[in-house]
């Protein structure tokens, strides 16, 4: 057998050749296999096939190898009746893996009993022999001939197959390579539409997440699903293998309820045993020709053509090992790229080949071709294969590797490819400081602050000694200073310490040549900035000044996120959307000079959205809809939970929000955890879990604000609204607290938030304080959007007293994304209960509430019947009386 989802055994099915069964019926999720138990995902192929066979139709399921097309061929027969007569076919299995090699016609053998056995090597009389086998072995019922691994068959026994289906001899429902599909007589089996052909893709990025929870049974990080989902490529099998393999070896581990993995996608002993197993059955050139493609692929045909023969490579083809892709080129010319069929698998055989061969492989490659055309993990291949073999890698092709390993978001990948670039050295001092900043970068991601800081220090102390530095050197060390400042606030919390690390630098410029010192001196005042605003002390005015300057470029994109979100806390939200929109375009131009760019303005554009109440913008922006490898996956998953919270789905929140606290709690270097605890401990609040909130709020106290202060006054009122949510009488007077606190900082929407927390809380039925109701109606004209005015709407219902405007008033707040607690006891309703009656009472129908809640309409319906026999009303606009 060579590599594919029927890896899980050498005959994927588990059925020997020839054998007649009634297959029994699947549970949904999960299957027996080998006696263990393999997570199966529910997917629409299946009913294809099903749907095709139940009519007489042959099916063709086709797909790379290891994709699942015997598992779903599986599932497809388990239940399969035929529409004309509600029959159970009966099933007869044979394999092109299990045929003996060099006999034609011999994958037909098992079918044969030993008196037909004299009709092999004659196709007439072995297709009469066949076809009388099958009607005999059907007993006058239906039959369907199950047929593993077609694109093995010897070419006799295809061939007599495919006029067996075209002659409507026999009902067929094959698996194969798509390589093989493209010959006879599979090809015009399913153009001339005797078959119907069904192909098999791998998993999306929604599957895998499905298919981890139901394999691990529990809630997973997002940055776990998305990183097997990129190293995996969505292959069911070697998801499959790597979940075993990193789940024994401890990578891959439970904390605190919520899956995490910390490793990387690396063969384990099966993927090596089966390789080293395929690799007996090819021929001596397909195997050399085999290692050669896993050190140099990809690579164009013609290339790759002048170091193995042709007829390995359409060997390895056959059997689907590599990939064959047509390119054409910008200027028009085409040729054909060469893969192996999967990273893994070439990892894996990678594994067997001595150094000095592959260092003699990758030297003859590269008199061939360049790596102009590679990026993403086969520019990091390439660079990393280069390293290991001590050949050079000149300075654009090593810095845009690593830049691609941080955009794979593989820190630890860039630290051995710096590692490796200056043990070699042979490089320029200025190339050298910069490997040494991309390292301490590096080794920050990683959480290893010590090594970052070696690493920082010395390159600064290297660009002090040259003679004469550029402005690259320049650069350089401002950005050093600024990564200095940036662990000196992580580790003590101390924003006059990271200040402190910008006075060194200072007076170094001051020694440099007044073109130098300018360009020095604007790129340290910007770092500057940035701190501030990352700290909470952010002067918007000098900010703004910096960042709509029309020269400015690319300089000043890490100021973009703290100042969006310092507008935004401020309730400055077109002020915030003007610098969103500009560096969004800026950040993607200038990626090579900042890469951090990319996501940190997405997720402050985000938050500014989502805090102006203008939640369909939100949604439509919502990071976790987006694949730009730029973006944080852990930030994808807060923005998951901020936007339930925003919906009043507080169980989904919940989940999503306590799976990014506990994945940031093994590294969380802008401080971010405690804004999610406090976002969690709302959702806990509010979905009754009062004591789980309580556990959090406590842990919020003890926790410090570190790098991210900008988060402070969004924390403080999550913390308010968890305590409104819980009842607690503290709830009203940190409220007052963070009013005040607020007016003094000049942050109007924070302001805002709190004394509409405080009147909502004491206003109702009574007189409220005129001078709030001033300072409302001067914070109404301060701040921007629709959650703004939903805000100043209600207060003022409260002020008047009016029930029907105080309604009207709260379901805007709804539609912007607030979700008051009830001012009175609650009712004893379900979590689910609370749930759909709060989105039943903020205006939602029942449809709209099962597709937020991934319910059936009639689940919502039933469960709104019980809170309506609990809380006695008998309309949703009862409910909102009821719930308030």
């Amino acid at each position: 057998m060579v590599a594919g989802d029927e890896h899980a055994s050498t005959t994927a099915t588990a059925l020997s050749a020839g054998h007649e069964y009634s297959l029994p019926k699947l549970p949904t999720v999960v299957q027996p296999h080998h006696g263990r138990r393999r997570t199966m995902l529910a997917r629409p192929v299946v009913d294809q096939v099903r749907g095709e066979l139940s009519v007489g139709r042959s099916v063709l399921v086709v797909g790379d190898a290891g994709v699942g097309k015997t598992h779903l061929v599986t599932a497809a027969l388990s239940t399969l009746r035929f529409v004309e007569d509600d029959a159970v076919p009966h099933v007869v299995t044979i394999s092109g893996a299990s045929a003996r090699g060099g006999i034609p016609l011999g994958a037909l053998e098992p079918l044969l009993g030993d008196d037909a056995l004299v009709s092999l090597g004659s196709v007439a009389r072995t297709v009469d022999a066949v076809a009388a086998s099958l009607r005999g072995r059907a007993r006058g019922g239906p039959l369907v001939l199950r047929v593993e691994d077609a694109h093995l068959l010897d070419t006799a026994s295809a061939q007599a197959l495919g006029w067996m289906v075209q002659q409507g001899e026999v009902q067929l429902v094959a698996t194969a390579r798509a390589s093989a599909v493209a010959g006879s007589p599979w090809l015009e089996l399913w153009k001339d539409d005797v078959v119907e052909r069904v192909d098999v893709p791998a998993f999306t990025l929604a599957e895998v997440e499905r298919w981890l929870v139901a394999e691990l049974g529990g809630q997973v990080s997002i940055d776990t699903v998305r990183r097997v989902w990129a190293e995996t490529g969505g292959n069911a099998f070697h998801l499959s293998e790597v979940v075993r393999a990193d789940r024994l070896g401890g990578a891959l581990r439970q904390i605190d309820g919520v899956w995490v993995w910390t490793g990387r996608a690396t063969p384990g002993r099966r993927l090596l045993d089966l390789v080293a197993h395929d690799m007996t059955l090819l021929s001596s050139d397909a195997r050399s020709a085999l290692e050669v493609g896993s050190l140099a692929c990809p690579i164009p045909l013609s290339a790759l053509l002048d170091l193995v023969p042709r007829h390995a490579i359409d060997e390895l083809t056959r059997v689907g090992l590599v990939t064959l892709t047509p390119r054409i080129s910008v200027a028009g010319s085409g040729d054909v790229l060469v893969d192996l069929a999967h990273a893994l698998y070439a990892e894996a055989v990678r594994s067997g080949i001595p150094r000095a061969q592959r260092r003699e492989v990758l030297l003859a490659v590269a008199e061939l071709t360049h790596d102009g055309q590679r990026s993403g993990p086969a520019l990091v291949r390439s660079v990393s294969l280069s390293l290991d073999c001590d050949m050079p890698v000149d300075a654009p092709r090593l810095r845009a590797a690593i830049d691609a390993a941080f955009e794979m978001q593989q820190p630890d990948t860039a630290v051995r490819i710096v590692t490796a670039a200056l043990r070699r050295g042979l490089i320029d001092d200025v190339h050298r400081i910069e490997l040494l900043v991309q390292r301490a970068d590096a080794w920050w991601h990683l959480d290893d602050v010590a090594q970052a800081s070696r690493d920082l220090a010395e390159a600064v102390d290297s660009v002090r000694v040259l003679e004469v530095p550029d402005s690259r050197a320049v650069r350089l060390m401002v950005a050093a200073t600024a990564m200095q400042a940036g662990i000196a606030h992580y580790q003590d919390g101390d924003l006059l310490q990271a200040l402190i690390a910008f006075g060194p630098t200072e007076w170094w410029l001051d020694g440099l040549p007044p073109g130098l010192a300018l360009i020095g001196r604007r790129e340290l005042d910007v770092a500057r900035l940035t701190r501030l605003g990352y700290a909470g002390r952010a002067d918007l005015d000098a900010a703004l000044a910096v960042l709509l300057s029309p020269s400015v470029g690319g300089m000043a994109l890490p100021l973009a996120c703290p100042t969006i979100l310092g507008l935004a806390q401020s309730g400055r939200f077109a002020d915030a959307a003007r610098i969103a929109s500009r560096y969004t375009q800026l950040a993607v131009a200038h990626r090579d000079s900042y890469r951090w760019a990319v996501g940190e303005v997405a997720v402050a554009s985000f938050l500014s959205m989502l805090w102006s109440g203008d939640l369909a913008a939100a949604e439509a922006f919502a990071l976790i809809k987006r694949s730009d490898p730029a973006l944080d996956w852990a930030a994808t998953h807060v923005t998951r939970g901020l936007l339930g919270i925003a919906h009043g789905s507080w169980s989904s929140a919940r989940s999503d929000l306590h799976a990014v606290s506990d994945r940031l709690g093994l590294s969380d270097l802008g401080g971010v955890a405690v804004f999610t605890q406090a976002a969690e401990a709302v959702a806990a609040a509010a979905s009754g879990d009062g004591s789980a909130a309580r556990v959090l709020l406590s842990s919020l106290e003890a926790s410090p604000v570190r790098t991210f202060g900008g988060l402070e006054p969004e924390v403080r009122l999550l913390r308010v609204d968890a305590l409104l949510w819980m009842r607690d009488p503290r709830g009203a007077a940190e409220a007052a607290s963070l009013a005040s606190w607020a007016a003094a900082s000049g942050l109007d929407r924070v302001e805002l938030e709190a004394l509409h927390r405080c009147v909502d809380r004491h206003g109702r039925g009574r007189l409220v304080d005129p001078a709030v109701l001033d300072r409302v109606g001067e914070l109404a004209v301060t701040v921007d959007g629709p959650r703004g005015e939903a805000l100043v709407a209600h207060v003022s219902a409260l002020a008047v007293g009016d029930p029907d405007l105080i309604r009207i008033a709260e379901r805007a707040l709804n539609r912007c994304g607030l979700w008051l607690p009830p001012l009175e006891a609650p009712v004893a309703l379900t979590r689910r209960e609370q749930e759909i009656a709060a989105m039943a009472a903020g205006g939602m129908t029942s449809r709209a509430i099962a597709v937020r809640l991934t319910l059936s309409v009639r689940t919502v319906d039933s469960h709104l019947a019980r809170v309506f026999a609990k809380t006695g009303v008998h309309s949703r606009e009862g409910l909102s009386v009821v719930l308030r």
